[in-house]
């Protein structure tokens, strides 16, 4: 007995060594996410760890676009790159060729329906053989917010927001008549490019041609110049950089067309008074502004079996818990989330501004594609602020600034 009683104490003494030496797989799950919404993600994570003991995902949070990128372009180069990104898509077109690519019967098998994607999200992350780069998480969508309050002032319904450009202009003329004077109905920083863009997709524009060899702006770029001007003529926007977001916020101004991440802080401060729709389509293409989150795997970080399967088992309850990420103010990338009725039911906003998906228009997939538009941007001040340029000299000289930076980064290539 006495025997028996030993060897069952070495039996544990043994399990209880090897239990000391097995450690956890950690994967690290770089972000940009240094705001609110990185809360949520945090949710996400200790919910995955809590489940799944042998595996720690690690947050590592680089808010900053270019010190995101500066962080793991070295993290690639030294292999010290974390095994998976939430990357917002424009920032990836750098390293394309340094993520795992998936086929979609690879994803299927993780058990992820790449098909369930809006394909308008996946352009740019698939290659000639038709495999995936990553997929988009989320989009962070265009919408419009507006004061109920000061639609019914101005005699407007507000339960109808503006759908098109006569609707939009109509109301916006109205509400002059509540607006307080030196503040414009539709209040916005006329040179935050964004805001730029998505009235030139809407005048059918793009930034490069599709080799990336050349600026394609200039046309569309002048109807979205002459549009904002002419809203300019009619005070309907206002003639010199403003800070946008407290003006509304505290129902001076009536209506801004602008970010998804918004309508978390808004609906809070504004309560019954805030108003939220899809964005108005006021060109003659039909089309909205949008980015997104993308996940992707660093290929050298996840050469050893037991790392990528276990960042692809982050991946799949990320696939999973699409809808808690929501919460933080993001839009689906999933088709099935978007028309659901536990969305409407759950995140009723959320929904009613998703039913623009389809018509979201992002970046074009070159490395360089936020410098082009920042020397778009420098033009747009001279065009629609000290009005300096006309909005053809403008969108002229941009193009030759913008070819500069083509030049530059194709002759690296050769």
């Amino acid at each position: 007995m006495k025997g028996r009683s030993i060897a069952l104490l070495m039996v544990l003494i043994v399990a209880a060594g090897g239990m000391a030496f097995a450690q956890k797989t950690t994967v690290q799950f770089m972000t940009p996410l240094s705001g609110a919404d990185g809360g949520y993600m945090d949710q996400i994570i200790q919910g995955f760890n809590k489940a799944n003991p042998d595996i720690e995902v690690q947050h590592v949070v680089v808010g900053n676009s270019v010190e995101y990128k500066q962080k793991l372009s070295t993290g690639l180069t030294t292999d010290s790159a974390p095994q998976v990104l939430l990357i917002r898509k424009f920032d990836l077109a750098m390293y394309l060729d340094q993520v795992l690519p998936f086929t979609a019967a690879d994803f299927k098998g993780y058990g992820i329906d790449i098909g369930d994607i809006y394909p308008n999200l996946l352009e740019g992350l698939t290659t000639k053989d038709k495999k995936y780069l990553g997929f988009p998480i989320d989009v962070w969508i265009f919408y419009q917010a507006y004061n109920k309050g000061n639609f019914k002032k101005a005699g407007l319904d507000p339960n109808k927001p503006p759908m098109t450009r006569a609707e939009f202009e109509k109301a916006m003329l109205a509400l002059k008549k509540v607006t307080p004077e030196g503040i414009t109905p539709y209040y916005e920083d006329l040179t935050w490019s964004w805001c730029w863009v998505n009235f030139f997709w809407q005048m059918g524009g793009d930034l490069l041609t599709p080799d990336f060899k050349k600026p394609a702006f200039q046309k569309a770029g002048v109807a979205a110049c002459n549009l904002l001007l002419d809203w300019q003529a009619k005070g309907i926007v206002p003639t010199a950089k403003v800070d946008a977001g407290p003006v509304f916020q505290g129902g001076q101004s009536s209506f801004i067309c602008t970010g998804i991440w918004t309508i978390n802080p808004w609906a809070e401060a504004l309560k019954g008074d805030f108003g939220y729709a899809v964005a108005p389509q006021v060109g003659t293409t039909k089309a909205v502004f949008g980015g997104s989150h993308v996940i992707a795997l660093p290929a050298s970080m996840n050469k050893d079996p037991k790392v990528k399967a276990a960042s692809m088992k982050w991946v799949k309850y990320l696939w999973d818990h699409m809808i808690d990420w929501y919460a933080a103010g993001q839009t689906p990338s999933r088709k099935s989330i978007a028309t659901s009725a536990e969305l409407k039911a759950k995140l009723p906003m959320i929904y009613a501004v998703a039913q623009q998906l389809q018509y979201v228009k992002s970046f074009q997939m070159f490395p360089y594609i936020s410098e082009c538009l920042d020397a778009i941007a420098t033009n747009l001040e001279d065009i629609l602020m000290t009005h300096k340029l006309t909005p053809q000299a403008g969108m002229d000289k941009a193009a030759v600034e913008v070819q500069r930076i083509l030049d530059d980064y194709w002759a690296t290539q050769k």
